[in-house]
């Protein structure tokens, strides 16, 4: 029977929880979301340019094909637009792997695990210290023998850890060795990091993956992409939807591609500045902190218990960060950074904070 077949999924963590009501100054820096409106000049070219007849016609996707085609230097046949990087993710997992089978994955998106389980599969996480960086060989050496797809999110999160280009071959080479598919997640992209597009052309094995969430701020619009070889995209071109996305994404998507240069890009940039100032600044105050090539900054507080109580009282001030991770990083907090003004307001808050409790333990 139906519920008997699929009981297991009753376990996994997909219960919707309520959008909290945030003030108008509170400060969201736990999303990984741009934690800044865009101008009111980019709206209006998104909102102010809807075609009329949008609404009622069946998603075009060949205009967008074309535009992002021409933004990345790549074929149009080496792309396949996606729900995300949600979308490729589940249907690769279902494509490449029988029940049973193992893949490997980096923290960061529990979607990964939760698909997986989703389909009775073996995750394989791979975790990272900030103390210490992983090498490709060092990376290599965990994957399970019998490993079908490897997922790499390049930079990860909350550790930072990331490949250069030459560590990236290695991986993609270990993994042809082994017939494993491997996949590299640029959510991050624009931040600094590294792309693995070149090795889609090198490899037959390697996909990259990326989203318009992080460095477009447009997480809302689930709207993300796969680069490869037409060979390797086939399959998954086979089993999209019938439209990879709405008219709607189509459009708003094609808009911030058009304005990359006047405002995605300055908005990138001025977030790097505030990233590395936060990073900086922590060390200054005697903090470790790690954060060069995305949009977070990890900062350890020393214990989960003085992260944990750190957050709470941030969030009493209207500044959300990330706590409660789980070891090597328990006792830190991650920080979704923006503009340099932003990230000096969440510090003076976070010094506060920490004077508060260390005045509360001395007296």
């Amino acid at each position: 029977m139906f519920l008997e077949r699929f009981q297991h999924l009753a376990d996994l963590p997909r219960t919707r929880v309520p959008e909290r009501a945030y003030g108008p100054d509170s400060l969201r820096l736990q999303r990984n979301e741009k934690p800044n409106a865009w101008p009111k000049d980019l709206l209006d070219k998104i909102y102010g340019t809807v075609p009329q007849n949008l609404l009622q016609r069946y998603p075009d996707a060949l205009p967008f094909y074309a535009k992002l085609s021409k933004f990345l230097g790549v074929p149009a046949e080496n792309l396949l637009v996606a729900s995300g990087i949600d979308e490729p993710i589940r249907n690769l997992l279902t494509l490449t792997c029988e029940p049973g089978d193992a893949y490997v994955f980096t923290p960061g998106y529990a979607m990964y695990e939760v698909y997986g389980r989703m389909l009775g599969l073996k995750p394989t996480q791979i975790a990272y210290d900030p103390r210490k960086f992983m090498t490709a060989e060092e990376f290599c050496a965990k994957i399970p023998a019998q490993a079908k797809i490897v997922f790499l999110p390049n930079p990860s999160q909350p550790v930072e850890n990331c490949f250069d280009l030459g560590g990236l071959r290695k991986i993609a080479s270990f993994c042809r060795s082994k017939d494993i598919l491997f996949v590299v997640d640029e959510a991050y992209y624009f931040f600094g990091a590294p792309t693995a597009i070149g090795l889609t052309t090198e490899f037959e094995n390697v996909l990259v993956m990326r989203s318009f969430s992080k460095a477009f701020g447009a997480a809302s619009l689930r709207l993300g992409y796969v680069i490869g070889g037409p060979a390797a995209l086939k399959p998954l071109s086979a089993y999209r939807l019938g439209y990879e996305a709405n008219a709607l994404t189509f459009h708003a998507g094609g808009v911030l591609l058009d304005c990359f240069e006047s405002h995605v890009k300055p908005s990138v940039d001025a977030i790097c500045q505030g990233r590395d100032w936060l990073r900086e600044a922590a060390k200054g105050a005697g903090l470790s902190a790690w954060g060069s090539v995305s949009n977070n900054v990890l900062i350890d507080l020393g214990s989960a218990d003085r992260a944990k109580a750190a957050a709470k009282a941030l969030e009493a001030k209207e500044i959300y960060v990330k706590a409660g991770f789980g070891a090597p990083v328990e006792g830190c907090i991650l920080v979704t950074c923006g503009p340099k003004d932003m990230m000096t307001r969440f510090f003076d808050a976070l010094q506060e904070v920490l004077k508060g409790k260390a005045s509360a333990c001395t007296s």
